[in-house]
């Protein structure tokens, strides 16, 4: 008995630093911009909440310097709608790191509404990293017409490999490939743990070529 006993008190301080240990290294990635708040309301963007026919520009949003009341537009127009010259829309999003850590970065969409018959198919491409996913049918036009309340809203996340961020400036572009128009409540996008915002070097982009 007297053998057995310091292994019985070891063990358990051994247990409790090997647990300690595992979650120190699979820290959840962390928020690092935001666009928009998940308030089911859309006051906040461009636009908003009916001046959807003043439409001209894709929404392209520097993390830092824009201002989602003057750069990013309460809505994304699809391929389908010929009010915005029948064509696919790409929505960009700038920001700048410091260094990119390993591991996986997600984006949290967080929309108010989506056209009822025909939703889009969205792709989100980070870097080179790219994502495509169709959504759900949303609920009418009252919503695109200044009256949020009466959407359909959907919340996903879209997940990026580890990888997918790198040092310096980094692109996020959200293009509706197919279908209507979606309607925005808020993005948030979360890097992994050690990642740092640093300022946009670069401004020149080229958002679209037809």
């Amino acid at each position: 008995m007297k053998i057995n006993q310091p292994l019985v008190e070891v063990l358990p301080g051994l247990l409790l630093a090997s647990v300690v240990a595992i979650h120190a290294g699979a820290e959840a990635p962390k928020p690092l911009w935001q666009i928009g708040r998940p308030d089911g309301d859309n006051r906040e963007f461009a636009l908003a909440p009916s001046g959807h026919a003043q439409f001209r520009e894709d929404g392209l949003f520097v993390v830092g310097e824009s201002d989602a009341a003057r750069d990013w537009p309460y809505f994304q127009p699809g391929p389908l709608d010929a009010w915005a010259g029948g064509r696919s829309h790409t929505f960009t999003v700038v920001f700048g790191l410091k260094e990119a850590p390993p591991g996986e970065a997600r984006l949290k969409v967080n929309l108010l509404d989506t056209h009822a018959a025909q939703p889009p198919e969205v792709e989100f491409r980070l870097n080179e990293a790219a994502v495509t996913r169709k959504l759900a049918a949303g609920a009418g036009d009252a919503s695109i017409h200044g009256q949020p309340a009466k959407g359909k809203a959907q919340a996903f996340e879209i997940t990026f490999p580890s990888g997918a961020l790198k040092a310096g400036d980094n692109q996020l572009h959200i293009t509706t490939r197919s279908g209507s128009w979606m309607l925005y409540d808020a993005l948030v996008f979360e890097a992994p743990a050690g990642a740092a915002s640093a300022p946009v070097q670069s401004h020149t982009l080229i958002s679209d070529v037809r």
